[in-house]
């Protein structure tokens, strides 16, 4: 069947072996060599840290009232080990050229390279607005020395498409060609700019449409292109910056932000451009030695601030720069690539880091920062305990002795290095490429992550809060569906069934999609579907499905036809899993391909059936065959560590992932229909959910979703006057 696969493409790594690990030149740009992530020194240089901690690096940003401006520039950092010495006859070592969010109106010089490209890290008060003015200072491409960057797009996809106005004629014609057909002309040729389109998204923000830094709302650093749902505080004309003032209306909660243009998302998240947003709530108590942002010894004792650790994999040239494979595997798409696995673990900005600890309790924020890999990190028998997840605290800490995150999760955790003075432990990673049954990582390289040096304790003990003991983190939160039972504990609105689908060409993945739909709703042909809601923005009309209303709590079931897991994503809401449950993935694919016209799956043709709930699709929205009949087994109940708000979900292979949505805040008392402070539709705009795998999202594996305002709802934060 097209949209399931029977075997396992070779992980992005062993492609690249089989091609050279050389990527060769486009025009005025330099060859590149991979260097194997088996020859770069290991655990050399400390771990960059916050800058409020000591000889911490990574800046910290106390966010207040006034406005907060993040440059968003090209510099240089200390990625790879001191020790690296680059192959002759490249001169030594002087950093890596990397992109990244810079706190103020200017942007480091080259001469010197930073310790880090990551961060900031912005520390927000729940229920003061913060005001952030990300201005774009990257340099026009021909003046980038980021070569990942100019190597790797593909004007094949989808994609911002800066000089022809976002008008995507390369990929309407891989649409309307013959399956197979290579692109020509400039379709065939990487994106040479000059300007350079980004968007900031505030991932895991209970924010304004406008505010999301949605991927059609993209601006050049030139100021002379911006996409259709383009947004600032000071008007819609062109200009090289989007203000954003965020209502920080939600729960204490560990999101982030990063780049989210559309089609080159994969791109400039891994030249660097990302950072940590941490929203604190001083109004909630929080147990003793628990602090907003780390650990505290006793009331009103030393604080000892939450060590970040952003995991992501990257590939390196025999002079230290990144290196981006750009042979796709199928001709419609001659430079993406399915999924990125890189060969190097670089965590906070460096390659392979150490950590000096003390035999006592640390507090790390982990953020998955990685375009496709999954992490399944252990400690060397030592318990992790978790107690928090994407939205906020969980109600109890959770003890894993092995942590899951896929790309986009988020997990707030403490290790206790207490009676292991003297010792050396080395986080490891056992998640598997694809996920979760692919190829095992190399321990020696992509397999370790980080080592701890433990050193006694300078403390005469260690008061901070002890999550073996147990004790609440926070007042319980209201409980959409019971994690105990799988079950849902409040009347629901709606019930979606959607597929999850993989396109395949003759070599491997030619795009993925969701519900089987491209992401502004058309078909190949440029038909629309009636029972689709056409919404214009800037003079740009999509087609939108999901169409919520606020207040609503919405069970989505999400059925995955395709072989790997994907980590899916919701803007606007923090979400809780229901359960997951298994099914026949060959007797559902026949029943699925059965409801097309001429019984034959149609790729990017949406759903086979109308939208709306009928008998065959068991009275479910989304326009699919109803998967009850060939559910197998039980009800699976949440991981403990799933058991709290989380905007990224894991969805495995031949199972039916059921999450509850509510369009409402967090706060809000479950069977509630609450409503957000600010209009969710305010604009025109919408949101969007999509895999969180960058590269399938880049390539049509997201779509837009708009939700209908309550009638008569109270507005606090309102646009024009508060943002």
């Amino acid at each position: 069947m097209p949209q399931s696969r029977s075997f396992s493409w070779m992980p992005l790594v062993g492609w690249v072996v089989l091609l050279g690990l050389v990527i060769p030149p486009g025009e005025g740009v330099a060859q590149q060599v991979q260097l194997p992530g088996s020859a770069i020194p290991q655990f050399v240089d400390p771990l960059p840290l916050l800058d409020v901690a000591v000889g911490g690096t990574i800046k910290t940003v106390v966010a207040g009232t006034g406005q907060e401006v993040f440059s968003m520039c090209e510099f240089k950092a200390s990625v790879m080990p001191s020790t690296f010495v680059p192959a002759a006859p490249a001169p030594a070592y002087a950093g890596t050229y990397v992109w990244g969010y810079r706190s103020g109106a200017s942007c480091p010089g080259t001469l010197t390279p930073l310790p880090t490209y990551t961060g900031p890290v912005v520390v927000a008060t729940r229920g003061t607005p913060t005001e952030i003015k990300f201005v774009n200072s990257l340099p026009t491409l021909d003046l980038s020395n980021v070569l990942a960057w100019k190597n790797s797009t593909d004007q094949t996809l989808h994609w911002a498409d800066p000089m022809n106005n976002g008008a995507n004629t390369c990929a309407h014609a891989v649409m309307t060609n013959p399956p197979g057909t290579p692109p020509s002309g400039v379709c065939a040729q990487h994106y040479a700019g000059p300007p350079v389109p980004v968007v900031p998204h505030l991932h895991g923000g209970e924010v304004p449409p406008v505010l999301d830094g949605g991927p059609d709302a993209w601006f050049t650093s030139d100021a002379s292109h911006q996409g259709h749902a383009y947004y600032s505080k000071d008007g819609t004309a062109l200009k090289n910056y989007a203000i954003y003032r965020y209502p920080n209306k939600q729960e204490a909660a560990p999101i982030w932000f990063h780049d989210h243009a559309l089609g080159a998302t994969r791109l400039n998240v891994y030249a660097g451009l990302a950072g940590a947003y941490a929203v604190i709530d001083p109004a909630l108590a929080l147990p003793a030695g628990l602090h907003p942002v780390g650990l505290q010894q006793g009331a009103g004792g030393t604080v000892d601030y939450l060590v970040p650790l952003v995991i992501q994999d990257r590939m390196f040239d025999t002079t230290g720069q990144l290196f981006f494979p750009n042979i796709g595997l199928n001709p419609e798409h001659p430079f993406w690539i399915p999924e990125f696995v890189g060969d190097t673990i670089v965590v906070n900005g460096k390659v392979w880091p150490y950590l000096n600890v003390e035999a006592r309790r640390y507090r790390f924020l982990l953020i998955n920062g990685s375009s496709a890999r999954t992490y399944e990190l252990s400690l060397s028998g030592q318990p992790i305990w978790q107690i928090a997840t994407d939205g906020g605290y969980l109600d109890v800490p959770v003890k894993l002795t092995k942590l899951t995150l896929m790309p986009g999760e988020r997990a707030d955790v403490i290790i206790d290095f207490a009676g292991l003075a003297g010792k050396t432990l080395i986080l490891g990673n056992t998640g598997r490429t694809p996920f979760p049954k692919g190829a095992p990582p190399n321990g020696a390289t992509v397999g370790r992550i980080i080592q701890f040096r433990v050193t006694p304790s300078t403390l005469a003990g260690d008061a901070s809060y002890n999550p073996a003991l147990g004790s609440a983190l926070r007042p319980a939160m209201p409980r959409l569906a019971n994690p105990a039972t799988g079950t849902m504990n409040v009347i629901t609105a709606k019930t979606r069934q959607m597929t999850l689908n993989e396109v395949l060409g003759p070599l491997g993945p030619l795009e993925i999609l969701v519900n089987n739909t491209k992401w502004d709703g058309k078909r190949a042909d440029g038909s629309v579907r009636t029972d689709f809601t056409a919404v214009t923005v800037g003079g740009v009309t999509e087609y939108f499905s999901e169409v919520p209303n606020e207040g609503d709590t919405e069970v989505w079931e999400i059925v995955n036809l395709t072989a790997d897991a994907h980590p899916i994503h919701t803007h606007l809401t923090q979400v809780q899993l229901v359960n997951r449950q298994n099914f026949n993935t060959n007797k559902y694919a026949k029943a699925y391909a059965a409801a097309f016209p001429g019984g034959v799956y149609v790729p990017g043709y949406g759903p086979p059936l109308g939208y709306g709930p009928s008998v065959a699709s068991g009275l479910k929205y989304g326009g699919n065959p109803d998967v009850q009949p060939h559910l197998q087994g039980p009800v699976l109940l949440p991981e403990s560590n799933e058991a709290g708000w989380k905007d990224t979900i894991i969805m495995y292979p031949g199972q039916v992932t059921r999450i509850a949505v509510r369009y409402a805040p967090t706060d809000t008392a479950a069977g509630i229909s609450g409503n957000y402070p600010f209009d969710p539709a305010a604009g025109g705009h919408g949101f969007v959910w999509h895999c969180h795998i960058i590269d399938h999202e880049d390539n049509e594996m997201m779509r837009p979703t708009k939700v209908v305002p309550k009638p008569g709802a109270p507005r606090t934060y309102v646009l024009s006057t508060d943002y």
